[in-house]
């Protein structure tokens, strides 16, 4: 039986991290342009139940500008 070690324990070497940062800044790039787009729809927008939604995209792509950016914090030495 093979043993690996722990996924904590793997070295990813700096060209990889360095990879992967880039791809993770591109992604941030393209979440923080769909903010500003929701936020003028939004805007836009008159009736009430719309707006909620918008909101609701908006809080949803704020999470996910979170998440991507801890992760490039946490894994990419970011």
């Amino acid at each position: 039986m093979s043993q690996t070690a722990p996924v904590r324990d793997i070295r990813v070497s700096r060209q990889q991290k360095n990879q992967m940062r880039a791809q993770l800044e591109d992604i941030l790039q393209v979440h923080k342009m769909l903010s500003s787009r929701i936020e003028d729809y939004q805007q836009q927008t008159e009736h009430p139940e719309y707006r909620r939604f918008w909101e609701e995209m908006k809080q949803r792509n704020q999470q996910n500008i979170q998440v991507v950016s801890r992760y490039m914090v946490m894994k990419c030495n970011r």
